[in-house]
């Protein structure tokens, strides 16, 4: 009997998604592995604001994104935001910033949903470990 690969290579590999951007398809895949580190330093604050709201961290409904969430990252971290968008949908910085709210907004929750499993089983555990590594974050003995 023989196994079908695509479900094998699905889970190794999943499936691009397309979706609509300022007038053209972009085909949003997993982070490449390469662009992770300049990732999570740029996003830092955008990914700590994602796990605030239990977007990252939340299940079911909670971990989707919706505008208010969306308007709210680019008014808190627009810099940030925008790099980290363009670094995630494979767009450029300057085509993030000049595309309207509602192409945004697609495409943010399209690089969440594509992204979702990697942030939420690799980058929170990792940011969590970090802060406790780091003096002075979480509990601290007690003086007495």
């Amino acid at each position: 009997m023989t196994h079908p690969v695509t479900a094998d290579v699905d889970v190794l590999a999943p499936a691009s998604t397309s979706v609509g951007f300022a007038g053209r398809q972009v085909e949003i895949l997993p982070i490449p592995v390469g662009r992770i580190p300049v990732l999570i330093r740029t996003a830092r604050p955008v990914i700590d604001a994602l796990i605030a709201n239990n977007v990252l961290t939340g299940e079911g409904d909670e971990l989707d994104i919706d505008v208010i969430q969306i308007v709210d990252l680019i008014g808190d971290h627009g810099e940030q935001f925008f790099e980290a968008l363009s670094i995630a949908a494979g767009v450029s910085v300057a085509d993030v910033e000049a595309a309207n709210l509602d192409d945004v907004v697609r495409l943010t929750q399209t690089c969440v949903r594509v992204n979702r499993d990697f942030f939420t089983k690799n980058v929170v555990p990792l940011l969590a470990g970090m802060a406790r590594q780091l003096p002075g974050v979480g509990p601290t003995p007690s003086s007495s």
